[in-house]
């Protein structure tokens, strides 16, 4: 089990993109908005929706809450919802879309919510500089077992990556992530730090959802079926040397209001222990003189 420190993506990391910051027109001081209209700030990337219409000279974020709102905070625009700290808030893109950044040290980096046909990472030591890492990763998690699933089962992508190989020890290295497919391409989460190493993940790890929809039986059986969002939850088990003892439950103390990514595997076909959330909770069983396994429930923002 792994686990990505999330470094902040500010304007000064994020470098360049080919995904346009142009949701919507960006707020003017001396227009007069009508009620519904929606506007972008490109100091805070969000959008922002009219409540009361008319001229508003102040800042639509400093207008969100008090008695009488006069704006709506909508969330982030298309270029920077990869960014936010929500599951379900998607950038999207024609084709194709690339981001470079220059996050400072980092060793580990995961994109969720992926739809497209592959992503290639690529490293260099600076700016513009010599080329450390270039690795193009196919999202094709098709299982094909047989001639059945050959012919007849449909095609399956992965998604969610998560990178853990890539070089460490560079001071202001520059990473560039180009994700690529046929039609709109997509990614809901995009997450870069330092990884840790939380212990060796044992069998017997427990994978589900919470399920939010309702379901409601009137007076004479019939159920209504109210569709809403899920949240993924993970338990598992890890065993770790008794000389990580106190780094490990320092970092899952120090995590307990953090939402991280948890990489449960990195194996092929166990791409779903990984997920992006809280844990729960946690303990720890000095069960042996060297050796220690410690219980951890993690569950995924919606």
């Amino acid at each position: 089990m792994q686990v990505i420190l999330p470094s902040t993506v500010s304007d000064s990391v994020l470098v360049s993109t080919t995904v346009p910051e142009a949701d919507f027109p960006v707020w003017n001081p001396v227009t007069s908005y009508v009620i519904g209209n929606k506007v972008i700030r490109t100091t805070t990337h969000k959008i922002y929706e009219s409540l009361t219409g008319g001229v508003d000279a102040g800042l639509p974020e400093d207008s969100t809450a008090g008695p009488t709102p006069k704006w709506l905070d909508l969330g982030y625009t298309n270029r920077w919802a990869l960014f936010d700290d929500e599951v379900g808030s998607l950038t999207t893109a024609t084709t194709s879309m690339t981001y470079v950044l220059s996050p400072g040290l980092f060793s580990g980096v995961s994109l969720l919510e992926l739809a497209a046909e592959q992503v290639r990472v690529i490293v260099r030591d600076g700016p513009g500089g010599v080329t450390l890492y270039d690795k193009t990763y196919l999202l094709d998690g098709s299982r094909i077992d047989g001639f059945y699933s050959w012919f007849f089962e449909p095609y399956s992508g992965l998604t969610s990556l998560s990178i853990t190989d890539l070089p460490v020890g560079y001071w202001t290295p520059e990473l560039e992530i180009i994700i690529s497919g046929t039609g709109t391409v997509a990614c809901g989460v995009l997450k870069l730090g330092s990884l840790i190493q939380l212990g060796a993940t044992q069998y017997g790890a427990s994978l589900g959802i919470i399920s939010y929809s309702r379901k409601e039986t009137n007076a004479f059986g019939r159920v209504t079926i109210v569709p809403r969002r899920f949240a993924k939850k993970l338990d598992v088990k890890l065993m770790s040397d008794n000389s990580n003892l106190t780094r490990v439950y320092d970092t899952l103390a120090k995590l307990k209001d953090t939402p991280c990514v948890w990489i449960g595997s990195n194996c092929a076909g166990f791409e779903s222990l990984t997920l992006y959330g809280f844990y729960k909770d946690f303990s720890i069983d000095v069960a042996y003189p060297t050796i220690n396994y410690c219980t951890l429930s993690v569950e995924g923002l919606i």
